[in-house]
């Protein structure tokens, strides 16, 4: 880590404190949102801070699906799987995607920039087919504006809103 880094990680851990294990799950929230994933030595000193057991930190880490304790890309793009978006067509939206950034499912492009999920419920059936570009949803898609979406991405581009 940055020295700036490790001075935002010691604030978000100060600020988490007073509430013990209460604080866990926000505080590996807020530490995630800053370094982009959950290292090793930072799951270790929020535990020592928060005096909750290591091993209860990664379970809490490792049980939610966007919470990562593996590096992953800058952009992560979650395409649903769950019944709707399966009925509407998200395996064409999902290959669309494979093909549009080279990736398959849970790999990460060697650049650090993309990687690419399935997710089993996204939480908006309403826009079936639907994908995530970080906390950014699309719906209602076909393969072709999945396509061009990860073609945006993986160009560092923005995604369209």
């Amino acid at each position: 880590m940055t020295p700036s880094q490790d001075e935002a990680v010691a604030d978000i851990l100060v600020r988490w404190q007073p509430y013990g294990r209460a604080g866990l799950l926000p505080c590996l929230i807020d530490v995630q949102n800053h370094l982009g994933w959950l290292p090793p030595d930072v799951c270790a000193q929020v535990g020592e801070v928060l005096g909750v057991p290591l091993a209860d930190v990664y379970g809490v880490a490792t049980f939610y699906s966007r919470l990562y304790t593996q590096p992953v890309g800058r952009r992560i793009v979650r395409v649903c799987d769950d019944v709707a978006c399966l009925a509407n067509g998200s395996p064409a939206l999902l290959e669309a995607c494979r093909t549009a950034l080279g990736l398959a499912p849970g790999e990460t492009s060697p650049d650090g920039l993309v990687t690419l999920e399935v997710h089993p419920c996204l939480g908006h059936c309403e826009h079936a087919p639907c994908l995530m570009v970080n906390d950014q949803v699309f719906g209602r898609l076909d393969a072709a504006a999945a396509e061009r979406l990860a073609r945006a991405v993986r160009a560092g581009e923005a995604p369209p809103k």
